[in-house]
């Protein structure tokens, strides 16, 4: 495990995101990043309700949500399967999804926020990690995005 991977599984709180940061880092087995083969939903049926899979798309760059987490559909009160997410959020929220989805994919390494926002009417609080996959080992064209809520 490099030391980037190692500080944000020492960062993240939820045992969910724990678990599927090294879980991300054992399916490398050696290269930088895993693809979404390499993973069994089997393996994961615990934090199912946590993942949300993209497609990042390039020229422009847009993130096609192939399955969006219940338990995050719970949290945003929408669900963005088989959509864009841009399609899904308002302006402001998907500012911050952009940002963050966007420096993984820059920097083709995992990225782990905590956030306390505002959105639709109520503060939500939680915290996630958006781990970069790729489908040809060249360059990332995936996201696993792990979002745990955290209720104060």
């Amino acid at each position: 495990m490099d030391e980037h991977v190692a500080g944000i599984l020492a960062a993240a709180e939820h045992p969910v995101l724990k678990r599927l940061i090294a879980l991300w880092d054992e399916k490398r087995a050696g290269r930088v990043w895993p693809s979404r083969a390499d993973f069994d939903p089997i393996e994961m049926k615990y934090a199912l309700g946590d993942i949300s899979l993209y497609d990042v798309e390039e020229n422009p760059r847009r993130y096609w949500c192939r399955l969006d987490g219940t338990r995050q559909v719970e949290l945003f009160g929408v669900d963005c399967s088989q959509r864009y997410l841009d399609d899904c959020f308002p302006a402001d929220y998907y500012a911050l999804a952009v940002e963050s989805y966007g420096r993984t994919v820059a920097e083709g390494r995992p990225q782990y926020y905590q956030r306390k926002v505002p959105y639709a009417g109520r503060i939500i609080r939680y915290e996630f990690v958006v781990l970069p996959q790729s489908s040809d080992g060249a360059k990332v064209d995936q996201l696993m995005v792990v979002l745990t809520p955290h209720w104060d």
